[in-house]
């Protein structure tokens, strides 16, 4: 689902990415972990065609990477769904349009659409809000709209950015066990985060955690040449 060699990537004289190689089956659940600007949301923004992937090789979801042109991204995407860490929804539109829309764009009739989006507004609790604006919304409960848009397709691979990161721990709670749902049924996953309890609630996933843009560890074993700590070359 996600193959991933030497890659790095750097904003100027920053390097945000330095040669990150990793892979991902279908259906497995990867964590991404590390400090803030440890490079989780470059690497995610890489994965999904938001960033020009130009040092090192990357195929998410039978794309080549490095030879997708602009064209092609919203291809990929329709394959791939997004939890953005800054929700990108349209305040201006209701709870079921903002969710409605990832499926309008792919043309599905609109009864079955109506079906599955309200099953996914239920799931997540907003039943109640489903034609209240998004600007209304708690920061919370806007979270949970991204999230949905981004499950509302059954899409074969989920990147998520912090998607529990507005909530209380009952919600996140609650979250997890649909993100798990999803992977039960054969969905990768590949989440970015830095909670311990989201850690614990999916525990047989596998971790990769990043620091200063290295891989320092990948699956509880350190990255050899790399010091687990700093993320600084060893001799």
């Amino acid at each position: 689902m996600v193959e991933v060699q030497h890659l790095s990537y750097n904003f100027g004289s920053q390097w945000a990415l330095k040669d990150i190689s990793f892979s991902l089956g279908k259906g497995e659940f990867l964590f991404l972990t590390g400090h803030s600007g440890a490079g989780k949301t470059t690497l995610l923004r890489l994965l999904y065609g938001a960033l020009p992937l130009t040092r090192g090789r990357a195929a998410v979801a039978g794309f080549e990477l490095n030879k997708l042109k602009r064209r092609n991204v919203p291809s990929l995407r329709r394959r791939v769904g997004v939890v953005f860490q800054d929700f990108k929804i349209l305040p201006r539109r209701s709870v079921f349009d903002n969710v409605a829309m990832a499926l309008e764009v792919r043309g599905m009739p609109r009864s079955p659409l109506e079906r599955r989006v309200r099953a996914i507004i239920r799931a997540m609790g907003l039943e109640s809000k489903s034609y209240t604006l998004c600007e209304r919304l708690s920061g919370g409960e806007q979270q949970r709209v991204a999230i949905a848009r981004s499950m509302v397709t059954n899409p074969e691979l989920i990147l998520a950015d912090e998607p529990t990161g507005n909530l209380d721990f009952d919600l996140t709670m609650h979250l997890m066990d649909i993100f798990k749902q999803f992977h039960t049924y054969g969905t990768s996953i590949i989440m970015a985060t830095h909670s311990r309890e989201v850690l614990e609630a999916v525990p047989d996933a596998r971790i990769l955690h990043l620091e200063q843009g290295r891989v320092v560890e990948l699956d509880g074993e350190a990255i050899p040449g790399l010091d687990p700590e700093t993320g600084e070359e060893t001799e």
